[in-house]
């Protein structure tokens, strides 16, 4: 990821609807599905600027890996210490090192995402769960998946193909952030009317993120929350992203 976004992500992650609802879904799921252990290795695989990691805390012994320097270096801005930098298809950890990998908007960045999951298969202990969340849907493509340097957006047959081709279980999968569907197909409408109309602008790339009034990213949160609540009874039909549970088998 660009220099440039990771610096607005560390600005933004603490506060933003988008990231402080994934955080809670995260923390949520690993209470949910997590092996038994007196204390949990929790391992962020591509842990960016360290959001989420800081919300587990208390939840274990945690570890972050990236391929990015500028995004260690503020993770240890943040107070963590067990930081590698790799990247996610080659991190080099011990085999069935972690009891939980997380690994959010990830693999959509990685040319060889097999790889990537079947790595962090690899470090991870039979019995524990890797959470993984990836952008939905190819037809969604727009500004900002460029501005984050996305390789792909995924379809759910073919992720959930991906994900069982590491050997992996699953044991949730729905879509999620569904209440964003409206405003993306809007912002996705609008920007490929422009490019009808004026050609494509090549010009640098902007992501959606931006500041909201409070009480409106407040009640998105609110509305996050609702939604990891709702995917303990169904799996979500729509969203702008996919969510995926998946254990590792003991034998």
């Amino acid at each position: 990821m660009r220099p440039s976004e990771l610096r607005r992500m560390y600005e933004l992650e603490d506060s933003y609807w988008w990231f402080v609802g994934r955080r809670r879904l995260v923390r949520r799921l690993i209470e949910r599905f997590a092996p038994p252990r007196d204390t949990l290795r929790i391992l962020d695989a591509g842990c960016g600027t360290g959001g989420t990691l800081s919300h587990l805390e208390g939840m274990g012994e945690l570890w972050g890996c990236d391929v990015a320097s500028e995004a260690l270096e503020m993770c240890g801005q943040r107070g963590f210490e067990r930081l590698k930098e790799a990247p996610v298809q080659e991190m080099g950890f011990p085999d069935e090192h972690f009891d939980v990998v997380i690994s959010c908007d990830v693999l959509e960045h990685i040319p060889d995402d097999e790889a990537g999951m079947a790595e962090m298969t690899r470090v991870l202990a039979p019995g524990g769960i890797c959470v993984l969340t990836v952008p939905a849907h190819q037809w969604l493509w727009s500004e900002h998946d460029e501005a984050l340097d996305h390789l792909r957006r995924y379809e759910p047959r073919p992720f959930r193909d991906l994900v069982e081709g590491a050997g992996l279980r699953i044991e949730l999968f729905s879509k999620a952030v569904a209440i964003a569907m409206p405003a993306i197909l809007a912002s996705v409408a609008y920007r490929r009317l422009l490019e009808a109309m004026r050609g494509k602008d090549n010009g640098p790339k902007q992501t959606a993120l931006f500041r909201l009034p409070g009480p409106l990213n407040w009640m998105l949160v609110r509305l996050l929350d609702i939604e990891a609540w709702l995917m303990r009874y169904i799996s979500l039909p729509i969203g702008a992203s996919i969510v995926a549970v998946a254990r590792k088998p003991e034998q």
